[in-house]
């Protein structure tokens, strides 16, 4: 196993565990932890997926599963994963390795109820960094798996400067993005060259960044639990073990990613008998 870490102004040292140990990934209920990346041995069938995905015969348009339970999952892949693509046992091994996200997501936040976002997508500049959030009250913790191609970059939590930084990053590039979008639709070729120039620039700038040229990167096959920050505290300057920085690369093969968080509230804790709270 290995951590890094950085004194945070909440005089919590936030940690990034990455660790070849599948128990490691407990970790993340520590609140000095911002991720835990797990590198478990590459299963036999993934290199079948892998190879049809990146040659785009393996296709999965982007789905959310808002709020559904581990067998509704299971029903939704053995409907509405693609067939005739891979080898029946491939399909079946990678149905049964996304379900049992839920298992691991369910041993970690007690979670029974399930958001499913999955997708196979080439890498494009319209993700840059960000951090992932949940409702109110939801568990601030979720997995991500991306099975192929390229790894998911993120920010050593020694490099960043402070949330402040990184939420004024955010806004600029989210801004250029609508201002692309607007260019795409009136069909003005010049705004449009400016304006991909300019998120290239405004990318490789990354003044949110100690060091902008470092890159950490969880590499395609890791099992990622990681922290989203409550919507409430979305854009705040908050502390820095709350969220994980991460961002698709910008360009290479299609991917399959999988994303599972909690949309449910904890359960509320009875009061003992005679009143006094567990």
């Amino acid at each position: 196993m290995t951590a890094l870490s950085t004194p945070s102004h909440d005089g919590i040292d936030v940690r990034v565990i990455v660790t070849n140990d599948e128990n490691e990934l407990a970790a993340i209920a520590q609140a000095d932890v911002q991720a835990v990346i797990y590198r478990p041995p590459p299963p036999a069938w993934l290199q079948e997926i892998a190879e049809a995905v990146e040659a785009g015969r393996f296709r999965i348009a982007r789905n959310i599963l808002p709020d559904v339970r581990r067998d509704e999952i299971a029903r939704w892949l053995e409907g509405d994963l693609p067939t005739g693509v891979v080898s029946d046992q491939a399909r079946a091994d990678l149905k049964d390795d996304i379900v049992a996200l839920t298992d691991r997501l369910h041993s970690l936040t007690g979670a029974v109820r399930f958001m499913l976002r999955i997708f196979t997508e080439a890498p494009s500049t319209e993700c840059s960094f960000h951090v992932d959030t949940v409702p109110p009250g939801a568990p601030a913790v979720g997995l991500l798996r991306v099975y192929n191609g390229a790894g998911t970059d993120y920010v050593d939590p020694t490099n960043l400067t402070s949330f402040a930084d990184f939420y004024r990053y955010l806004g600029r590039h989210e801004r250029l993005r609508r201002d692309r979008r607007t260019a795409r639709q009136d069909g003005d070729a010049a705004a449009l060259l400016r304006l991909e120039r300019e998120i290239a620039a405004h990318g490789a700038a990354r003044p949110f960044l100690r060091r902008p040229d470092e890159n950490a990167v969880a590499p395609a096959g890791s099992i990622v639990a990681f922290r989203h920050i409550d919507v409430r505290h979305h854009w705040s300057d908050h502390f820095k073990a709350r969220a994980w920085i991460h961002s698709s690369p910008m360009t290479g093969t299609p991917r399959l990613v999988v994303n599972l968080t909690s949309p449910q509230r904890p359960p509320r804790r009875r009061p003992a008998r005679g009143g006094d709270s567990d």
